[in-house]
């Protein structure tokens, strides 16, 4: 009963944290689709994602499992752990925000100088400062300071609209705006979860934090994993913009742009749900596993189903429209991207369940037999133009959803729940 309440009274905090936290990067999303011309729109699409790519590294190899391991912790002792798992992560950031050179090179035929310089410099700090600052959040989170956490993203969202306000206001090169006002936004909002950190009580006697090496041991398979959707999200973003065209993309992105409150919703349930389901996937604990993921699926395909209707067209009642109207110049784009998005959403807490379980060769080896669906569906853009990447995702999605489930199933009927 007193687990229930906590879960009851923790689950409002991680759906504002993670909706404010999106809403920092709706608002950069929302400057990026508005402010730049179409072709320069799908130019930010593939640097978008080179900054997700770049992420891999840091989050996989050593914040991801700093995560996991701080559920074999005291509850009270877990924030003790944010300082220490957050220097280990800041060369693995570094290296990957090479990523945006990456994007440099793919993007340099389709536009000038004065948009690439931009782009890459923001878009490498970016991807320094974002997973670390993801790291803090979820690690409260299993601290059970929720509430700390929603703070973080909230100061994240306000800094990232006065960014984007001051940048505008003091007429700085369209180009510098979405990936440089999301830099300032995590940059101050990570300095707030630092000192959040530094002023707990707590500290780490007894058992030593977890060493980089053993980190690694574990994060190596969540990079193998996560480096293959990608490296195919990046792979389709360039595929797309030269079968079909950087406006097509840029349309494609726009209607990402409009349909992200699922993944909103979707990640705020997940960050409370999370050490739910780890430890269930644990302790062996199937009935626990099926009422998290009871709840978490009950709300976000309501939740869902009712944001298709509201935004999936463009009509007199949906606000989006007027938002962002580059991402209903294509009819049916953003019914479709939503669709895709209740199916992304499918994957997020059954991925934590694995990861609890202590399948990350599973969870790797599903990533790599799915991701190419992704690309598949990007190799159709001659024909189907902007819904090309919607299409690819949907079905990658569905395909890890099916996979991630029969690996589930098997765990729980090779090994007996303890009491």
């Amino acid at each position: 009963m007193n687990r229930s309440t906590s879960l009851a009274r923790r689950l409002p905090a991680g759906v504002v944290d993670a909706s404010f936290a999106s809403l920092a990067t709706f608002a950069v999303g929302l400057a990026a689709v508005n402010l730049l011309p179409d072709a320069e729109r799908g130019v930010y699409a593939i640097y978008f994602t080179a900054f997700m790519l770049g992420t891999v590294l840091p989050r996989n190899l050593v914040l991801t499992p700093a995560e996991i391991e701080a559920a074999a912790f005291p509850l009270e002792r877990r924030v003790a752990l944010i300082p220490h798992t957050l220097r280990l992560g800041i060369v693995p950031a570094a290296i990957g925000a090479a990523a945006a050179l990456l994007a440099a090179a793919v993007a340099a035929p389709l536009t000038t100088s004065d948009v690439i310089g931009p782009f890459t410099l923001t878009t490498a700090v970016a991807a320094v400062l974002s997973p670390l600052q993801d790291h803090v959040r979820k690690m409260l989170h299993f601290a059970a300071r929720s509430w700390p956490a929603a703070w973080i993203s909230i100061v994240q969202f306000v800094t990232a609209v006065v960014a984007i306000i001051a940048l505008m206001a003091f007429e700085i090169d369209e180009a510098w705006i979405p990936f440089g006002a999301l830099s300032v936004a995590n940059l101050l909002s990570l300095s707030f979860g630092w000192l959040i950190a530094h002023r707990s009580q707590q500290s780490l006697t007894g058992d030593g934090p977890p060493t980089l090496a053993a980190l690694a041991r574990r994060g190596r398979w969540l990079v193998l994993q996560a480096a293959a959707p990608s490296l195919a999200g990046f792979l389709a973003a360039t595929i797309i913009a030269r079968l079909a065209s950087p406006e097509a993309l840029g349309f494609a992105e726009s209607a990402r742009v409009v349909a992200q409150p699922i993944l909103v919703l979707a990640t705020g349930l997940t960050m409370v749900l999370n050490p739910r389901v780890v430890e269930a996937a644990l302790h062996r604990d199937r009935d626990a596993a099926r009422r998290a993921h009871q709840v978490y699926l009950a709300i976000v395909g309501l939740a869902g189903t009712g944001y298709l209707l509201l935004a999936g067209w463009d009509w007199a009642l949906n606000p989006m429209s007027a938002i962002v109207p580059s991402g209903y110049e294509v009819s049916g784009l953003v019914a479709l991207t939503i669709v895709a998005n209740l199916a992304t959403a499918g994957i997020f807490l059954q991925f934590n369940e694995l990861l609890g379980a202590g399948l990350e060769t599973t969870i790797a080896r599903i990533s790599w037999l799915t991701a190419p669906v992704l690309i598949v569906g990007a190799a159709t853009a001659g024909a189907t133009d902007a819904f090309a990447r919607a299409i690819g995702r949907l079905g990658e999605s569905l395909a890890k959803i099916a996979m991630q489930t029969f690996a589930l199933r098997r765990h729980y009927e090779r090994t007996t729940p303890t009491a």
